[in-house]
């Protein structure tokens, strides 16, 4: 690991816990370069910055405006999304629509500082009975058409410059039995409430909300990569709601769905890396763990956000096709012994949605 590295999780573990721990006092050129190009890949963007203006971290002079400005603009857009948020709240809450937002702007309630999160579009979900409901309030109230993709479990619609995914599925678990087990615990979960720009939004309680968050993370991860955003969402979820996160509720969730492995060798960048305790992980971590640890971190680094990065430029059609295919199929060979039986319900699904 060299110094952009090293100055990189240190800039980020100072974000979400401000602890000052081994921060730069000044970095180079190179340094800067390489820390602000690493922030935009893993979506951490408003983090590093964050820390290197509040520490008064010293840069080259051409990079203080870029910095600031960056900053500026996350900050706006960070805005926007809560506005955004917001009005969906008042839309259905009014309409009498049950819903829930997760990850994304819910959050980032529970980060040091909300806006520094770097925001991206608005996730809800509607049971079956209120989904229909939501598209057609959608329709009538802002105009918007929308039709239920059954292939995907969601649909899409941009309003005043937010984008929002409505789901009437959360997750698949790739096998009937374990479906039906997670939405019992989506129909019976008593929910949570947020502070999202002043107003309260619902959103899933946090023992399901981080469980959620993981296995988002961790289906990202298999398939074309993820950032180290999901991570630090995961981090600051499992340290901030501690107190309400019933842990032997987790474990159980993990368990059934044969998951324990996978959530604590993703627990090693969270720990070694991102500097959350232990004891808020819920387990204790053995090497075998931090073996795979180091696997993740590499893909993580590899692939940035949602595996956006290191990609054949140009390739599209058939060629794209076969690209995703190879590294989704490398992804399953390096980290199905954390999960087997998920895994390998993912790729016998991956397999038949694309023939």
């Amino acid at each position: 690991m060299n110094n952009s590295s090293r100055y990189f999780f240190s800039l980020i573990s100072d974000a979400l816990w401000h602890n000052n721990d081994a921060l730069p006092k000044d970095l180079n050129e190179t340094e800067t370069e390489e820390l602000l190009a690493l922030a935009k890949q893993q979506a951490v963007s408003g983090l590093v910055l964050d820390a290197l203006v509040r520490n008064d971290v010293r840069i080259p002079k051409l990079y203080i405006g870029k910095v600031l400005g960056r900053q500026k603009t996350i900050k706006r857009n960070c805005n926007v999304v809560n506005k955004g948020v917001v009005s969906l709240n008042q839309l259905f809450c009014k309409s009498g629509v049950k819903y829930v937002v997760v990850k994304g702007q819910a959050v980032a309630s529970y980060y040091p500082e909300p806006i520094l999160r770097q925001a991206g579009d608005v996730d809800y979900y509607c049971d079956s009975l209120n989904f229909g409901k939501s598209l057609k309030v959608l329709k009538d109230l802002w105009g918007i058409e929308l039709e239920r993709e059954k292939s995907h479990y969601h649909v899409h619609c941009k309003y005043d410059g937010v984008i929002y995914e409505g789901h009437f599925m959360l997750a698949t678990l790739y096998n009937k039995r374990k479906d039906s087990y997670w939405q019992h615990l989506l129909d019976n979960d008593e929910g949570a409430t947020v502070n999202v720009a002043g107003s309260l939004i619902s959103t899933l309680s946090p023992t399901l909300h981080v469980f959620y968050i993981f296995l988002h993370l961790f289906n990202h991860l298999i398939a074309l990569g993820v950032g180290l955003r999901q991570f630090c969402d995961m981090a600051v979820m499992l340290h901030y709601a501690k107190n309400e996160i019933d842990m032997n509720a987790l474990r159980e969730h993990l368990q059934e769905f044969g998951l324990e492995k996978a959530y604590r060798a993703c627990g090693i960048i969270l720990v070694d890396y991102l500097c959350l305790p232990e004891e808020s992980l819920g387990y204790k971590l053995t090497d075998s763990d931090r073996k795979y640890g180091k696997k993740i971190l590499e893909v993580v680094f590899y692939r940035g956000n949602m595996g956006h990065y290191n990609k054949r430029g140009g390739f599209k059609g058939w060629k794209h096709k076969i690209e995703s295919v190879f590294i989704k199929f490398s992804h399953f060979i390096k980290f199905m012994p954390l999960a087997p039986s998920f895994s390998c319900g993912w790729l016998w699904y991956e397999i038949k949605r694309s023939v």
